[in-house]
C-alpha cells in the first residue's frame, strides 16, 4: 500500500489507520512478510501504541496484559510476537509531538550508520 502511494502521488495524504487489534488475522507470516517488504522498499514503518493511560496498574487493558497462543502449552505476551521492529507504547497522548521526534531522530542514526 506505502509503495503504491508513493509510486501514483508521492505527496499524497491518504492514510489507513488501524487500532492493531486482529493484526494476524491474515497470518502471521503474512505480516511479518509485509513489514519486511517495507523496510526493503525503505520505507520506515513505526507503530504507535496509543496505550490506555490507566494501565499503570496491571490488568487495566494495556497491551501489555494482552496474552496470546504460542505453541503448546504455551501462552505468550502479545509483544513477544509484535512483528514490528520499530514500535512506541504511547500512555499520554500529549508527549506524541516530542515521541514522534525522538523516533525521527532515532531512525536518521540507524540510516547514517548502516551506511557507513
Amino acid at each position: 500500500m506505502f509503495v503504491a502511494a508513493k509510486q501514483h502521488n508521492p505527496v499524497s495524504t491518504n492514510t489507513e489507520t488501524s487500532d492493531g487489534r486482529g493484526l494476524f488475522l491474515e497470518g502471521k507470516e503474512r505480516v511479518a512478510a509485509a513489514v519486511q517488504a517495507a523496510r526493503s522498499a525503505n520505507i520506515f514503518v513505526i507503530f504507535v501504541v496509543l496505550d490506555n493511560p490507566n494501565s499503570r496498574v496491571r490488568n487495566q487493558n494495556s497491551i501489555l496484559d494482552i496474552k496470546v497462543p504460542g505453541e503448546l502449552p504455551d501462552i505468550r505476551s502479545y509483544m513477544e510476537e509484535f512483528p514490528f521492529p520499530f514500535y512506541v507504547n504511547l500512555r499520554n497522548v500529549n508527549a506524541l509531538p516530542e515521541t514522534l521526534s525522538d523516533a525521527l531522530r532515532r531512525w536518521f542514526e540507524l540510516v547514517t550508520t548502516s551506511d557507513q
